[in-house]
């Protein structure tokens, strides 16, 4: 299985690696894809730079990670062209993890219209723009609604990356991927399925 990963100047670098790395970090002949819409370098918010793959969403397979950061806005506001691909990348994915900003994006496709996903700490009035038929779940750190998961918070992207390591892969495996990494996972924590 591979795990794609859509990048945007100013994406949260947390947000991106943090679940990639979980998710990568157990399975052998699992790929990682760093993608953007040119396939030129991209930086993050924390100064980070990242070569990447232009994205094919008709040629995308496995787990997409969306992840959230300053560039969500402009990309919501913007780029068209990369919610276009975004929309058909989600669609074709096996299962879509979106941390925080991410969600907005993918629910501006229109992919998420009557689900339900973690709340974010965003404004209310970007929050009436860009998740009209959504719904936020208030007190949950992560949600999981069919393929999609999604993650309130960079902190609860990592929880919910192993959550769904556990639901698809192995609990064991996935308690022994926190272990490794020192951090301190309930699987029990406050998620909500869908």
């Amino acid at each position: 299985m591979e795990v794609n990963v859509l990048l945007f100047d100013d994406f949260e670098t947390m947000d991106a690696f943090g679940p990639a790395d979980i998710l990568s970090c157990e399975k052998e002949g699992l790929h990682v894809n760093y993608l953007s819409l040119t396939g030129n370098m991209v930086n993050s918010m924390q100064g980070v730079k990242v070569w990447t793959e232009p994205l094919d969403p008709e040629q995308l397979k496995g787990i997409l990670i969306v992840p959230g950061g300053r560039g969500a806005r402009r990309v919501l506001q913007q780029d068209t062209e990369l919610q276009k691909k975004l929309k058909i990348a989600a669609e074709r994915s096996e299962f879509c993890l979106m941390i925080a900003e991410g969600a907005y994006l993918v629910a501006q496709t229109g992919l998420l219209f009557r689900r339900k996903i973690a709340a974010c700490k965003a404004g209310e009035n970007w929050k009436r723009m860009f998740l009209a038929g959504v719904y936020e779940v208030p007190d949950a750190s992560w949600v999981a609604d069919g393929k999609y998961y999604s993650a309130g918070t960079t902190a609860d992207g990592l929880s919910m990356a192993l959550a769904m390591l556990a639901d698809q892969i192995d609990l064991d495996v996935a308690l022994q991927t926190a272990k490794r990494l020192g951090y301190r996972w309930d699987p029990e924590d406050e998620a909500v399925y869908q």
